[in-house]
């Protein structure tokens, strides 16, 4: 995995966090079973975590998700998902406290991670539904009876 972080995204392991980051990237490979460092999803995940990672601020969980909201959907996200990618990174919720923008980066990561893996799945379910109507389309299209097809 070191090897794919070094080749994909220039990361140093001399780097004072990167065991919590490789351990972070370990977990979710660990929970999403078609994680890919390569991957374009996980791209635009590593881009907010840089995002965040590379401000020299704090903000509070409150503020964190008002701005994160402004690069991601979050109208669809329940209350119980969001408190869960805190747990996950390692970092309590508390709606008032501040943490650091490197600390809120995992945070960052694993929703833009979690939202990525849910649109894929919205995908494949509606190519699964579609598939069927399709094929029925491209009979009858061709003069074949429905029921022959």
């Amino acid at each position: 995995m070191i090897s794919q972080l070094r080749q994909f995204l220039d990361f140093s392991v001399e780097s004072a966090n990167a065991s919590l980051i490789i351990k972070s990237i370990a977990n979710l490979k660990r929970t999403h079973r078609n994680f890919r460092i390569s991957s374009e999803g996980f791209n635009e995940s590593w881009e907010i975590f840089q995002h965040y990672y590379q401000q020299q601020s704090s903000l509070t969980c409150a503020e964190f998700l008002s701005e994160i909201s402004q690069i991601v959907d979050l109208s669809q996200v329940s209350k119980t998902s969001i408190y869960n990618w805190f747990v996950k990174a390692g970092i309590p919720y508390r709606h008032e406290k501040k943490y650091p923008t490197a600390d809120l980066a995992l945070v960052a990561f694993q929703a833009t991670k979690c939202l990525k893996s849910r649109e894929m799945k919205r995908v494949d379910k509606a190519i699964q539904t579609i598939r069927p109507l399709a094929k029925l389309l491209l009979c009858y299209s061709q003069g074949f009876a429905f029921w022959n097809c």
